[in-house]
Order: structure tokens, then C-alpha cells, then sequence
């Protein structure tokens, strides 16, 4: 915005609006627009950025086409953004090495709505952007994304997006109201049992919005992940957060959509660096208190795992050098524990590419699991009663320090390129299985148009 040309009072009222956005370079667009027929491949790419809000042009290049037309992947993105169906922007003064990074316009969102691809009912407005450091943090969320879908393709050289294992959702739909209307089919696992009762304790009501959600599997073996991606460093600041997931955990998952799934979601708490990850899993473990339990059941003897149980944590470090050893809380409340002050956290291996691995076959001898673990690559199975999809392998003090072997992958290249702000640092990965997005358009190869 410019106020040359206004008066004095004028400007004075506009004074200080603005400033941060001085920071980004928007793409130019011709005038007049030309005109574009879309492609089956551009709206499954739009309708990826609808939700994830901004992704990179390596990105979408990694999802839309293979890793030797790079070329064509930029034209194409120019030309869906000079016709205004996508806004592009990059760090100011950085012409020529930052890459650009892409959202959604709301000329795009309505061709989605035109073709039924979002909900008719629902209203879009682009993603707010004052300044080019708020991009951050969904960026690296989709690195993350893409890298466990790069470990499911079957071919690293074919675009991702006909390869994904799972179905991706944003924050904008992925929205969960934890209050449903009860009325819905439960799948065993989302019943409890006749006597059980609930105890909230601290845990509280409302809306989630993940930072993403990945559902796999189909019918009866459906599941998901959910993702939170914590880059403030803060772990005070995930209190209200954690809250919501303790009771969501507790009952409401049993309230909605998930209560068909063949077990309950396991959610994934992320933080930029290792270094915050220890006081963040302290915060939960003071924090996560609802259980349930038979009547006249004293709190000992009750179940306090639902947030326990189902929330992990690790750092987006250890996740890109494919480390997939993750900590969950102690079992039981600080008041059970024979020593209330002292969090020793539980360690358990839960590789998100394997488990999206439909055969344990599959694997490459390189990548199996060492001896000494027990891994299921397999469909979520019925234990003693419950649906797991992993399962224990110990709860030790210490960290071990293995990683798994990694791969080289033209995609980790450009998206380590990463020109955008920041710059994206990707890790080579290895891979997963088949897409169960509800929608056939996700599941399908995309065309060979440019």
C-alpha cells in the first residue's frame, strides 16, 4: 500500500499499517489475466494448499510432478498464479535465490466450491500475511508432511501425490468439535464399557484444529494421526491446548467422525528443536488429568490412559534425521506416583512410515527393524480387547542413539534448496503404502499435462 497522493490527515491515520508486509515481494500478475483451463492435477494441488494454507514451489513441484520436470512444475505454478487462482510471495530483497512460496486466493477456493471439492456451506478467506516469518511454521509443518509421504512411495521418482499414503488435512479442514451429538456408529474400540464413568478432572471443552491430520487405512481399519507443530518454545503456552486433547481424548473422539475408526487417534506434539522437548512433556504430564473408570472404582484402579497413552512427543530434528523414538508421559498423574515430582518419561519407537507399510515383506533388508524389536507393520490388530498399532518395545531412561539408514532422494535436494524464509532443511526418507483419501480425486496418479 502507498500513501502517496493522500493528505496529511490521511496519512497520519494509515501511519504504522503495513511495515511488516514491506518485508515480502508479492508476484506481479499481467494485465490482462490469461485465461487457463484447469487440470485434474491443479485442483488436488489447490485443494492441498486450501488446507496446509502455504506451500513452497519445491513443494508442490514434489507433489504434482517428478523430480525431472522441475521446469515445467514452475511454469505451470506461474501460469495458475498469473490467472489468480494462487498468490505467490518470497523474502523482499532476495530476487534470484529465495524460491517462491504459494497460497491460496479466494478465486481458487471458489473453482474448489464450483467442483464440489470443499464444502459448498463453508467460506474462505486467504491466510493473513503481515510478515514473511508467519509462513514459517506451516512450511516446515508440510516438510514434515512430505518427508513421511517420500518414505511411503513406492517410486521416488513419480510425483507424491499420487503416492500418498494417507489422507492430509490442514488446520482450515481438519477442524474437530470436541461436543458432537453422540448419534453416531462406534467401532468397538470407541465403546466404553457399560459401567464406566468419566472423570474430566482438569481437562476442558472446545474446538481443535491440528496442524495436520493424516488418515489411513479404509473401512474397519481406518486411522489417523494428528499433528502439533510447537515452534514458540513455550511450553506454558500449550496448557490450553493440552487440556482440550485430554478431555477430546478422554470422550470426544467417540463423539464424531473418529468414533468409526479402528482405534483411536494418536496425536503427535512436534517442537522445532530437542532442546524444549523435555520441559513441554513435564507441562503435559502436570497437566494431563481426566480418566475414566467402573463404578466405585477408586482413582488407582481407574484408566488414565487416554492422553497418556495417545499423545506423543518429539522434536521435527529427530523426525527429519528419521529417528522415530518418541516420548509419552508417565502412566499414571503426579498425585499416584510414589514420588509426585520426578517425570521419567516412557520411550516408544513409533516408525510413521512403517506403519503405513502394508506388508512387512516389503521392506528393504536394510531397513528392517533390528532383532531386539518388535514392530507391527500391519493393519491396526485386536489385543486382549484393545486396538493397537504399535506396540511396546521398553521404557528406558536413556535415549539410544541409532538411527536408521537414509536414502538418497532428489526431492530431499529441492526441498533443502528450501530458498523460502526460512530455509527448508529436508531429510532423505524411506517410505510407507497405500492412499485412503475419501475422496477418489487423491488417490489417483496425476495426468502427464505440464
Amino acid at each position: 500500500m502507498t500513501n502517496i497522493g493522500l493528505g496529511i490527515a490521511h496519512r497520519a491515520l494509515l501511519a504504522g499499517e503495513d511495515l511488516s508486509a514491506a518485508t515480502i515481494q508479492w508476484g506481479r500478475r499481467p494485465q490482462p489475466p490469461p485465461r487457463l483451463a484447469l487440470t485434474h492435477r491443479d485442483l488436488r494441488l489447490m485443494a492441498l494448499l486450501h488446507g496446509a494454507n502455504y506451500l513452497s514451489t519445491s513443494q508442490l513441484a514434489a507433489l504434482g510432478w517428478r523430480p525431472s520436470r522441475e521446469r515445467a512444475a514452475q511454469m505451470r505454478l506461474k501460469r495458475l498464479h498469473d490467472t489468480g487462482y494462487v498468490d505467490r510471495f518470497r523474502p523482499a530483497h532476495a530476487y534470484g535465490r529465495a524460491e517462491w512460496n504459494y497460497r491460496l486466493t479466494s478465486l481458487g477456493w471458489s473453482a474448489l466450491r464450483e467442483r464440489e471439492i470443499v464444502p459448498a456451506e463453508h467460506r474462505y478467506t486467504p491466510a493473513s500475511l503481515t510478515s514473511i516469518s508467519y509462513a514459517e511454521h506451516d512450511l516446515q509443518l508440510a516438510s514434515i508432511v512430505l518427508h513421511i509421504a517420500r518414505d511411503a512411495a513406492a517410486d521416488g521418482e513419480e510425483a507424491l501425490i499420487g503416492q500418498m499414503p494417507f489422507h492430509w488435512q490442514g488446520p482450515r479442514n481438519g477442524h474437530i468439535e470436541i461436543d458432537g451429538d453422540g448419534e453416531l456408529e462406534r467401532s468397538p474400540p470407541a465403546q466404553l464399557p457399560p459401567d464406566a464413568r468419566l472423570y474430566p478432572a482438569g481437562s476442558r471443552t472446545g474446538y481443535l484444529e491440528p496442524d495436520a491430520t493424516l488418515i489411513a487405512g479404509s473401512g474397519q481399519g481406518r486411522f489417523a494421526v494428528l499433528i502439533e507443530y510447537d515452534r514458540t518454545e513455550r511450553p506454558h503456552k500449550q496448557i490450553d491446548r493440552l487440556r482440550r486433547y485430554d478431555r477430546w481424548l478422554l470422550d470426544g473422539w467417540r463423539q464424531g467422525p473418529f468414533a468409526a475408526h479402528a482405534i483411536a487417534p494418536a496425536v503427535i506434539f512436534l517442537t522445532a528443536r530437542e532442546g524444549p522437548l523435555r520441559r513441554l512433556i513435564e507441562t503435559a504430564d502436570e497437566t494431563f488429568s481426566a480418566w475414566y473408570a467402573g463404578e466405585h472404582l477408586p482413582p488407582r484402579e481407574g484408566t488414565h490412559p487416554p492422553a497418556r497413552e495417545r499423545v506423543l512427543f518429539c522434536s521435527r530434528e529427530r523426525v527429519l534425521a528419521r529417528d522415530w523414538m518418541m516420548r509419552r508421559t508417565p502412566s499414571l498423574p503426579p498425585a499416584l506416583r510414589e514420588h509426585p515430582a520426578v517425570c521419567r518419561p516412557r520411550f516408544i519407537e513409533y516408525d510413521l512410515p512403517s506403519l503405513w507399510q502394508p506388508l512387512v515383506s516389503r521392506r528393504r533388508p536394510a531397513e528392517s527393524a533390528p532383532k531386539t524389536l518388535v514392530r507391527s507393520a500391519d493393519l491396526p490388530r485386536q489385543v486382549f480387547g484393545w486396538v493397537v498399532v504399535w506396540l511396546f518395545v521398553h521404557e528406558a531412561a536413556t535415549h539410544p542413539k541409532t538411527l536408521l539408514p537414509a536414502r538418497s532422494l532428489n526431492l530431499a535436494l529441492h526441498l533443502a534448496r528450501g530458498r523460502g524464509s526460512p530455509p527448508l532443511r529436508f531429510a532423505s526418507t524411506r517410505g510407507p503404502p497405500s492412499s485412503t483419501n475419501t475422496s477418489q480425486m487423491f488417490m489417483a496418479r496425476p495426468d502427464a499435462e505440464w
